[in-house]
């Protein structure tokens, strides 16, 4: 499970960086292997900096992080499709937004109830790596606008301010 987390997280890393939401440092790969070693070497870092809560609260960890980051991107798609519903997206969902908000109605109540069933500690964690990722996002903002750090080519350059 670990290789599985560690594995897909670099690799999240690594379109972020191609995608041009991180610097191009995370897009860079081992010359033999083709792995993307930085981006490995942050989900290392971060999975060290959380392994004192154990196993258990490891997992639980990544379980309420990856219920709000569902739930986030439930609230994105419904609010994208009710801001910008002509906005040109290599797949529509053929439905009214009344039926998407039923739609994600279900399955956003599973993720709360996970949310709600986590542990102080998780929660402390989680809250604190979230903190870490808003405040990361508005470093990355403020080295994109002043140049600090080298960006690919943005793809997020192509949609609006408020969509990303």
């Amino acid at each position: 499970m670990f290789e599985t987390q560690m594995s897909s997280g670099a690799f999240q890393l690594l379109g972020m960086a191609d995608l041009g939401l991180l610097p191009a440092i995370f897009a860079r790969r081992a010359a033999r292997t083709g792995t993307p070693w930085v981006a490995i070497a942050a989900s290392t870092a971060v999975t060290v900096a959380v392994s004192f809560l154990g196993f258990d609260g490891v997992v639980a960890t990544a379980n309420f992080l990856y219920s709000l980051g569902t739930l986030l991107e439930f609230a994105s798609f419904l609010w994208l499709r009710a801001r910008h519903p002509a906005l040109k997206r290599p797949y529509r969902v053929p439905l009214p937004l009344p039926a998407l908000v039923a739609m994600c109605a279900i399955p956003s109540a599973f993720l709360a109830y996970v949310c709600v069933v986590a542990g102080s500690r998780v929660l402390a964690v989680a809250a604190g790596l979230t903190a870490l990722g808003v405040g990361w996002h508005g470093v990355m903002r403020v080295c994109r606008a002043k140049k600090l750090l080298r960006f690919k080519s943005a793809i997020a350059a192509d949609y609006p301010e408020d969509t990303i």
